[in-house]
């Protein structure tokens, strides 16, 4: 409501009102009139820029007048001071001054509560228009506010004469609070993450320490487009070869993070924001937190992969601080988090919270809903001083709920009764204006209980177990139960998946005296891993065997071969167990036997086919090796009838292993049906790694010079694919094969062949070097394939008979059109020998 005349005269009497010099016949029913006075300041030069100072020349109004060009701004200044502390200020011409064609004010009537000083004017006269000092140019009002009243502080208080405009001097804090949203601001969840917009949410509320995030954006705007480029094609390779080159691919992308640096421009207003929040930030200690973007989620918590840095002072150490944390997404254990979630996104889904730091006399964690708990019961865990050791599991806390303070017959003897009481109500409140049970972290100190963050509970009940106890507990694989105890966590699949294949395999091989390579399923934290005595169980049970083991962390995160000595910090790096850490784990660990033949057996009739290379059963599995064959052409005729074994001079190594190759694998056919058998030959001791049962029937041809890999008859343009070292990395990884087969056609390497082949007016007869595994992804598209040398036990091998595309091993074919007929192939230009 505005205030009449003599309102304004009676609450400038009273002190609540600034009009000097006061006249008490400038008072009119409902303002105050106020003079124009004698300086007058008009810009040099334009453009004008609202970034930096404007240069301007001053002007005195001479007694007999200045005339005013029409189209020019002049900025002008009253003669009284005015302001109020309790009342909101407006101000517009006279009307016998408009009527002139004069504006006092271009657009800028309002001012503030708080503000005193010589008002500047903005004059713009429609004509031209001689004006002198001291006329009553306009009028001011005052008005009631509604609500808390904050006072004007800003950068015009306590004006004399005319001021141009220092909207420079705001310009960075401007746009900096656009960029760097405050808790007060409107928050997007997508941008920094649920953890602040809880916060933000709850400062309405609750009493939360100051702060702002560092959107996820920030973080995609410093990448520079070789950064993004190369974080794609790593991901991408991460994703299709399942983590095989998992080690390599990382030592990539955590160089690539640690190069990511805020940009300048991001610096500067970061500067601008630290001072506007935080007033001294050199002399405030901060809090410099990540925040994800799918951290902290109902269905889904992240906690303690990413870095969170404490007693942050000043700009270039807040500046360190945020980059510091963008560089832990990059890193092995965030990456590695993310993969076993199934996550390939190269993207950076990373916010950051810089935040006031307390420093607290308690802090800790309080739950609801804890074990089915009745919605009112507070569990709370709390130490002295900072809560962070207890967040990461590494101090042991102190334990009370809300029943037990409730109990308490004399509170007084209680420690940090009255405290520890209102976290109660904090969780409480927090509980019911979220409708759901939370998960809270707080802090106390000489102000109160503040709220540092809340979750879901739902969230939290996700998280890995811990244990305060070092762990590290070696199970093997094929042969002991496990105890209800062991939580399997995200390996739970690959261990199902392994005993439930290959452990009655397994079990089978050792009682047929068939030798074995030894596997473990492991459960571990941090404490355990650097711990001498429990580290060194695990050492015990790796000895002996091989001098590699091959690692699993979940179905999307497999096969990661390290030396034998490096697997226990190789656990560590994966899961970022660190010497302190609490969190459980677990891994399935096997002994990776690289040996000298990698060997695949299968029945074929009465007789035996037996396919190695010197490469390895991997190189032999999936493709990247071309195989030599040893033919048996009847079992049950015995091995040293002439004539009955077919063998290149190279594989008679392997002729004094054939009657247990042979056993074995008439065995596990009896049991199976058709399968093929996988060894590997390491010294003289031969090791039956895995098998694959198969569909279709046992014939496998094999003739002079060619193989026919799967029978049938195809025609079409013969295409070369030329990219073998594309080939031969993604049928290394473990995404495709015969057992599981993982969609690896969004590679931008495979995609562009996908689509070269798709391009064909009519599907083309594929020639490649080797029956690389990968090829799988092109059945579909084919006509058929021709390699130059190849398995005909191999996973591509039987993924083509199953689906029926003929395919044929011949060495030395081009032309332009093919023609594949039941292992043999034609072509309408040269066929090699």
């Amino acid at each position: 409501m505005i205030l009449t005349g003599n309102e304004i005269a009676r609450e400038r009497a009273n002190g609540r009102i600034t009009i000097d010099p006061f006249t008490p016949e400038q008072v009119n029913p409902n303002s105050y009139n106020f003079r124009l006075g004698k300086t007058l300041r008009v810009y040099q030069t334009t453009p004008l820029d609202a970034r930096q100072t404007n240069e301007f020349e001053e002007i005195e109004i001479p007694e007999d007048g200045y005339v005013l060009e029409p189209g020019r701004l002049y900025l002008a200044h009253t003669i009284e001071v005015l302001g109020s502390e309790h009342y909101a200020p407006t101000f517009a011409a006279r009307s016998s001054v408009a009527r002139l064609g004069l504006f006092i004010n271009l657009s800028a009537s309002l001012g503030d509560i708080g503000y005193t000083g010589q008002w500047t004017l903005q004059l713009y006269s429609m004509n031209r228009l001689r004006v002198y000092p001291g006329i009553n140019i306009g009028q001011m009002m005052w008005w009631r506010p509604q609500g808390e009243i904050l006072l004007y502080d800003g950068k015009y208080q306590g004006s004399v004469g005319p001021r141009s405009s220092d909207i420079h001097v705001d310009f960075d804090k401007q746009f900096a609070r656009q960029r760097f949203p405050g808790l007060g601001a409107s928050i997007d969840e997508s941008e920094s993450g649920p953890k602040f917009a809880q916060l933000a949410h709850s400062s309405h509320s609750f009493r939360v320490p100051t702060a702002f995030s560092v959107p996820a954006g920030e973080f995609d705007d410093s990448l520079t487009d070789e950064q993004r480029a190369a974080l794609v094609e790593a991901f991408g390779d991460l994703k299709a070869t399942v983590g095989a080159f998992f080690t390599d691919t990382v030592d990539r992308i955590q160089k690539i993070g640690r190069e990511v640096m805020l940009t300048e421009e991001a610096r500067k207003l970061l500067a601008a924001r630290l001072e506007e929040i935080f007033k001294d930030p050199e002399g405030t200690e901060l809090a410099v937190r990540s925040s994800g973007l799918d951290e902290d989620t109902e269905g889904s918590s992240q906690a303690g992969v990413y870095q969170s840095i404490l007693g942050v002072r000043g700009a270039d150490e807040a500046i360190a601080a945020i980059e510091q944390c963008w560089q832990s997404y990059y890193e092995a254990p965030a990456v590695a988090a993310r993969i076993r979630a199934g996550d390939f996104d190269p993207s950076p889904r990373l916010a950051v919270i810089v935040q006031r730091l307390i420093r607290p006399r308690l802090a800790g964690v309080a739950f609801t809903g804890l074990d089915g708990a009745d919605d009112q019961r507070v569990v709370i865990e709390y130490v002295e001083g900072l809560a962070d050791e207890l967040v990461a599991g590494v101090a042991v806390p102190q334990r009370t709920d809300s029943d037990e303070l409730a109990l308490a017959t004399a509170p007084e003897t209680v420690a940090d009764h009255e405290s520890l009481s209102q976290v109660v109500e904090l969780v409480r409140a927090l509980r019911e204006q979220r409708e759901q049970d939370v998960d809270v972290e707080w802090a106390v100190d000489e102000e109160g209980v503040h709220l540092i963050q809340v979750r879901p509970l739902t969230a939290s009940r996700e998280q890995s177990h811990s244990s305060q106890e070092p762990v590290c507990q070696p199970y093997r694989l094929y042969f002991d139960e496990l105890p209800a105890s062991f939580q399997l966590g995200e390996v739970a699949a690959v261990y199902s998946g392994y005993t439930a294949k290959r452990g009655p395999a397994q079990r089978m091989a050792h009682s047929c005296d068939v030798s074995v390579g030894a596997g473990w399923v492991v459960q571990f934290n941090g404490r355990g891993l650097h711990d001498a005595a429990t580290a060194g169980r695990l050492r015990d049970a790796l000895s002996g065997g091989t001098d590699e083991c091959v690692l699993d962390f979940g179905e999307t995160l497999r096969q990661i071969v390290v030396p034998k000595e490096d697997v226990l910090q190789q656990l560590a790096v994966t899961t970022g167990s660190t010497a302190d850490g609490t969190a459980v784990h677990a891994a399935v660990v096997r002994d990776f036997i690289r040996g000298d033949l990698g060997v695949i057996s299968r029945k074929a009739g009465d007789g035996l086919v037996v396919e190695y290379t010197d490469e390895g059963l991997m190189a032999l599995n999936r493709g990247t090796a071309g195989g030599e064959t040893i033919v048996v052409g009847d079992v049950a005729l015995g091995f040293d009838t002439p004539g009955n074994v077919t063998a290149a001079e190279n594989g008679t190594v392997l002729l004094a292993h054939l009657a247990e190759i042979a056993r074995f694998t008439t065995a596990m056919h009896d049991k199976y049906g058709p399968v093929t058998i996988e060894w590997v030959l390491d010294g003289a001791e031969l090791y039956f790694v895995d098998y694959s049962v198969l569909d279709g029937d046992d014939a496998v041809v094999v003739a002079h010079g060619e193989v026919c890999i799967s029978k049938g008859t195809a025609r079409g343009p013969l295409l070369r694919l030329e990219d073998d070292a594309l080939l031969r990395r993604l049928s290394i990884g473990p995404a495709v094969s015969i057992n599981k087969s993982q969609d690896v056609s969004e590679h931008d390497g495979l995609a562009r062949i996908i689509d070269l082949v798709k391009a064909s007016d009519e599907k083309p007869i594929i020639c490649a070097s080797r029956p690389y595994a990968v090829l799988s992804v092109l059945i579909e598209h084919v006509a058929g394939f021709v390699f130059d040398q190849g398995s005909a036990l191999g996973h591509l091998a039987i993924l083509l008979r199953e689906a029926g595309i003929p395919a044929v091993a011949a060495a030395g074919i081009t032309g332009t059109e093919a023609v594949i007929s039941d292992g043999t192939v034609a072509t309408t230009g040269h066929k090699g020998e």
